[in-house]
């Protein structure tokens, strides 16, 4: 009801409240009967809440659902708590309420605290402290509004600030005489509206309001009242709310001021009010006699009441219009109003733990337990049936309404009206033997058709008389009749055809195109269609008892099918995780289908559904804890889970929240978590992909760990709900890792540069070095050149100048005196050979090959040979191999073959031996790096006697020696021998 006039009188006003009281009454018993609230869940800290103490409630733009408690403030995705407290920036942790921006931004009032927000990137809470104003108002209690810009008021009879976007945009202390200003805007102007509250004789009230602007008032008005007594007024969404005399609301809005003009729209609470929330679209009113009573916020039409069984302290409806209600001491509780119902069972009745149920033409549901009980109810009326069996756990596996009659299945067999036992017998060998009675159908108004361990069993319920059918003569699993006459049903091998007229069963043949999988459930839709579920959770459709289409299980059906129900163009599917509802299109191809899952946290009082059945637009759902009653035309709720990201840490340190992220080359160890967000539950799981967009993975949990290679990598993220049905909102997650400078192009190229210029630099010095080892060859060429000419000079020369000689005196000698010229032809002769031996030497020590005719050690033994072996002296030569190897350079090698001769040719002549030993080795223990060699030669001869001078031959021996840096000795025994030792430096 509106009015446009501020000003109301009393009598006036008593008739608009009665006006508004008859309304609300109309209001009350229509609407709040249309819908119907089913509590789901409730939240305490053992699922995670921070206390079981709550005090206010709010969803924020991403879909989480804020909690305030008295130990902390929790967040809720739906299915993990996530708490706050001081450590994580909190002012208290007795935070009294929360409010949302526009923007999504959360903040919280403490009690006796300043303003707290709630920094999203940081995971933590930063309180407003730098402010005088705030600080001082905040030492008494704090109330907070939205204003119309999106922002926030906190607010006292001290003083309010503004809060938008994060920042205090402005704060004042309230007006001197007025009480606590509430704040409107209108045009980018701020109007204040104050009052006060006076009366006369304690009998009538006067409520003044002022209009202020600019702090000047413009406008005033009275409203006198009967009595005085409610809450301090607030704003919500530019409407100003009163709420009086305990249960009157006045809500002002559309308010202008040239001229000054608002609207009243009024209502009347059904009891007196004890607190208010309001949300999106709705005002919850928490009354003081336990009600709660949940208004349109708009039209302020009651629209659902509710009688609450636990102390509220508030009430809220998210966007979805789930009711979620924060109790004094039992936590969070969440109710839904999706349409499904629960049977209000009396607890002490019966074990709710049903296996079968079926409905009478009367609407009244018959449903059988596992202990003999069946339930009957008829709206608010229960009754309880037993079916006694001997105190023993008996199944009550069917239960059928046939006409009057209610026939119960069990394995002994089959019980009519509750009093009359029958025993199913096998017939089928000609002796009776009781069988197992598994499931049952009716065929008409008379005949039922049992499904037993030995196959089907027709059994007329008028005369009791049964007769074993021609069947396979087997377990019977399921039944479905098809007409009168025709019956499936399937048996351990597959399914069958059952023509009741001819008494006969056909297998039909199925092609199995989802192997390993075996058919376990059978029912008819209207339109013919055979259903058949496999015991993986598959169906099979058939068309004229050929596939039509196959749905495998992974497309979200659940594994364990317990019971069909077919409706028009849907397969209502129970099992052992919740209740699948399969819509399909009437046309044959393509085949198209929709599958919706609805489970406990839709309102079923239990995941394991046993069976089902319809009456009136309802189908009933018989549940291992109760019954639940569901529209057929049941809504189903669309979900759209938003994946979020609520931490990162990167290298086990928590790290700011974005969509970007630049890092170094060792910053690759990255932890995300996110969160599922839908509140009623229905999030099943993340799926990720790293790079390519194509290649979801599902996600193990909410944490997703990585390592990533150095380079550019998108993370992408998104939800999947119960229905397998992927969020729409795909989360992308940017990340460039530094390459490492090891892994870089540059360093690369500088190690490709450096390893080239080593390259040639090692190629440069080898070439050098081979240079230079060319250049000292040649030099010491130029100088063994130099020292043969010497020699040549020297030796050869004065050699030839004496045959010269000697041949000059043998011609003039030859005709005077013959036999001196013989001696003078003979000494030629020696100096010839002498002559020839020295040439042979040197040419020999020019040209060193690797012909063992040519080597060292060859050319001593060669020497040794012909010197000794025309002499009747014993000799012994050893080289060791490493002097023809080691000895490379041409004067060492030279000058060690001369002093090997001219010590071999001393022996020969001088010593009188009969035993000359030759030995050059190879020395490493004289300390050099590279070693020595020893020349030793000794004979057993006679020795020499020394005057003080040596011999010609000892002289060159030790000439030789030193011009080889060698070192000479002798060692002279009379009597014993003589040694020769040479001890040569490896150059």
């Amino acid at each position: 009801m509106a009015i446009d006039n501020f000003s109301l009188t009393l009598k006036p006003f008593i008739i608009k409240t009665v006006f508004i009281l008859l309304i609300s009454i109309c209001c009350y018993c229509n609407i709040s009967r249309a819908q119907s609230y089913l509590q789901l869940n409730s939240f305490t800290t053992n699922e995670g809440l921070a206390s079981n103490h709550v005090y206010d409630i709010a969803e924020d733009n991403k879909g989480f659902l804020w909690t305030a408690t008295d130990n902390g403030i929790s967040r809720f995705d739906g299915k993990y708590f996530k708490n706050f407290s001081v450590k994580d920036g909190l002012p208290s942790n007795d935070v009294l309420q929360v409010a949302i921006e526009n923007d999504g931004t959360v903040w919280v009032n403490c009690y006796k605290q300043p303003p707290a927000y709630f920094d999203e990137a940081n995971n933590k809470f930063i309180p407003i402290t730098n402010n005088d104003t705030i600080n001082e108002i905040s030492k008494t209690l704090l109330f907070v509004t939205k204003m119309p810009n999106g922002g926030l008021r906190f607010y006292n009879r001290i003083g309010s600030g503004i809060f938008l976007q994060k920042k205090l945009v402005a704060c004042a202390f309230s007006f001197k005489k007025i009480s606590t200003a509430l704040i409107l805007i209108e045009d980018n102007e701020e109007l204040y509206l104050s009052g006060y509250t006076a009366s006369e004789n304690d009998k009538i009230y006067f409520r003044k309001f002022f209009i202020l602007k600019h702090d000047k008032i413009i406008d005033s008005n009275w409203i006198t009242l009967d009595k005085w007594q409610g809450l301090a007024p607030t704003v919500n969404n530019n409407q100003l709310y009163f709420f009086l005399n305990d249960n009157i609301i006045h809500k002002v809005s559309n308010l202008q001021t040239n001229p000054v003009h608002y609207t009243i729209d009024s209502t009347i609470v059904p009891e007196a009010i004890q607190g208010y929330k309001f949300s999106d679209k709705h005002l919850c009113i928490i009354g003081k006699k336990g009600h709660l009573f949940i208004f349109d916020k708009k039209s302020l039409a009651l629209q659902y009441t509710m009688q609450l069984k636990q102390a509220t302290n508030s009430a809220y409806v998210d966007r979805q219009n789930n009711l979620w209600i924060a109790t004094l001491d039992k936590g969070l509780l969440y109710f839904n109003n999706n349409g499904i119902n629960c049977l209000s069972i009396p607890p002490t009745l019966l074990n709710k733990n049903f296996l079968s149920i079926d409905a009478s033409d009367k609407g009244q549901l018959f449903a059988g337990n596992y202990y003999g009980e069946v339930l009957q109810a008829n709206g608010s009326y229960f009754k309880k049936h037993d079916i006694s069996n001997n105190y023993k756990a008996n199944w009550l596996r069917k239960t059928i309404c046939l006409g009057q009659k209610v026939i119960t299945i069990q394995d002994e067999g089959v019980n009519i009206d509750f009093n009359k036992s029958i025993t199913i017998y096998n017939k089928s060998f000609g002796f009776n033997q009781p069988t197992s009675v598994k499931t049952a159908i009716s065929l008409n108004d008379s005949i039922i058709i049992l499904g037993t361990i030995d196959g089907l069993t027709q059994l007329n319920i008028n005369t009791l008389a049964s007769k074993a059918l021609k069947s396979v003569p087997d377990r019977v699993l399921s039944l479905a009749e098809a007409s009168d006459e025709i019956i499936y049903y399937i048996g351990p091998n597959g399914l069958y055809k059952y023509d009741y007229r001819a008494d006969s069963s056909f297998y039909i043949p199925i092609k199995n195109q989802l192997p390993g999988e075996k058919p376990d459930m059978v029912a008819i839709a209207p339109d013919g269609k055979l259903w058949i579920s496999t015991t993986a959770g598959s169906l099979l459709v058939l068309q004229n008892e050929k596939i039509l289409a196959v749905i495998p299980n992974n497309t979200g059906l659940p594994e364990n099918i317990t019971c069909m129900l077919p409706l028009k163009n849907e397969i209502w599917a129970g099992s052992k995780s919740g209740l699948s509802i399969i819509e399909y299109s009437n046309a044959n191809k393509p085949f198209n289908y929709t599958i919706w899952n609805v489970s406990k946290v839709d309102g079923l009082p239990s995941n394991t559904v046993n069976d089902l059945t319809y009456y009136n637009d309802t189908v009933y759902a018989a549940t291992e804890n109760g019954i639940a009653s569901i529209p057929v035309n049941y809504k189903h709720s669309e979900f759209e889970v938003g994946p979020q990201l609520i931490s990162v840490k990167i290298n086990q340190k928590s790290t700011a929240i974005a969509l970007n992220y630049q890092l170094k080359s060792n910053q690759n160890n990255i932890s995300l978590e996110f969160a599922g967000v839908e509140l009623t539950g229905h999030f099943k799981t993340l799926m990720y992909a790293i790079d390519d967009e194509t290649n979801f993975t599902n996600l193990t949990g909410n944490t997703l760990n990585l390592q990533l290679s150095s380079g550019k990598h998108i993370v992408y993220v998104k939800a999947m709900d119960i229905n397998n049905k992927e969020s729409k909102t795909v989360l992308k997650i940017h990340f460039y890792v530094n390459t490492p400078f090891y892994k870089t192009t540059w360093f690369w190229l500088l190690v490709t540069a450096t390893v080239l210029a080593l390259f040639f630099w090692l190629y440069n010095r080898r070439k050098i070095n081979k240079q230079q080892t060319a250049f000292r060859q040649q030099l010491a060429l130029e100088q063994q050149r130099n020292k043969i000419t010497a020699d040549l000079h020297d030796d050869i020369g004065s050699s030839l100048s004496s045959l010269q000689v000697n041949s000059a005196v043998a011609n003039q000698l030859i005709d005077k005196d013959t036999k001196q010229a013989k001696q003078v032809l003979d000494k030629i002769e020696n100096q010839s050979k002498d002559l020839a031996d020295k040439i042979g030497d040197i040419i020999w020590s020019m040209k060193p090959g690797k012909d063992e005719f040519m080597t060292m050690s060859s050319r001593i033994k060669n020497f040794a040979n012909d010197m000794l072996g025309s002499t009747d002296m014993d000799y012994e030569v050893k080289i060791d191999a490493a002097a023809d190897i080691d000895i490379k350079d041409i004067t060492v090698r030279k000058n060690i073959v001369l002093i090997t001769k001219e010590a071999i040719n001393n022996a020969v002549k001088y010593s009188k031996a009969n035993y000359i030993f030759i030995q050059l080795k190879k020395d490493l223990s004289a300390g050099a790096e590279k070693g020595q060699f020893v020349l030793n030669i000794k004979d057993n001869g006679i020795g020499f006697i020394t005057n003080g001078t040596n011999g010609n031959g000892i002289a060159n021996m030790k000439k030789r020696a030193a011009e080889i840096n060698a070192t000479f000795s002798i060692g002279n025994a009379p009597g014993k021998g003589t040694s020769v030792l040479v001890l040569i430096p490896v150059p």
